[in-house]
């Protein structure tokens, strides 16, 4: 009985530790929330906090998807391993036609483990080519880190790039670059 209760106790404190969100955020929470971690990748790894707030605002839809105010998945980053993952629906854009297919997506403690975790795909590119999105990081502006995304294939949506850079005119996102 003992171990049952233990158990019990691990599993509850393990579920504690997972943060969730209000699908209500608005848009101006959602940033101001998300904006020091971005700001602190930024200082490590030069990925200007305009992008990254950008793609985890249009990814999560300003923090309001299932997948990010439930499972702190921000990116819709896919799930690459067995622990720590939620089957969901996703949108795709293949060949020309928007598909909905069901993909596992990686579950996050938090906005700022979803952030790193972003941060890394960045950095450390995809196991097919690890200076995939090298570009980002030596890009000149925002502009430049948008096409380099678009460039290095990191969405399905050929108007990726510009939406990016949309929505960082639109909410002054560049406010928090460094």
């Amino acid at each position: 009985m003992f171990l049952a209760a233990g158990s019990f106790y691990w599993f509850h404190k393990q579920r504690q530790t997972r943060q969730e969100h209000s699908p209500d955020i608005t848009v101006q929470q959602f940033i101001r929330e998300v904006a020091p971690a971005a700001q602190r990748e930024q200082e490590k790894y030069h990925i200007p906090a305009s992008i990254t707030i950008a793609q985890a605002g249009l990814e999560s839809n300003w923090g309001r998807s299932k997948l990010a105010a439930k499972y702190n998945n921000l990116f819709g980053i896919k799930a690459n391993g067995k622990k720590n993952r939620v089957k969901m629906y996703t949108t795709e854009n293949v060949n020309g036609k928007t598909v909905k297919v069901k993909r596992y997506f990686q579950t996050y403690s938090s906005w700022a483990a979803s952030i790193n975790a972003h941060t890394q795909l960045i950095v450390n590119g995809t196991s097919d080519d690890h200076a995939r999105f090298r570009a980002v990081q030596t890009a000149k502006n925002y502009r430049q880190a948008a096409l380099a995304l678009q460039t290095g294939g990191y969405a399905t949506d050929p108007d990726y790039a510009s939406k990016l850079v949309y929505a960082i005119k639109k909410f002054n996102l560049d406010r928090y670059d460094k």
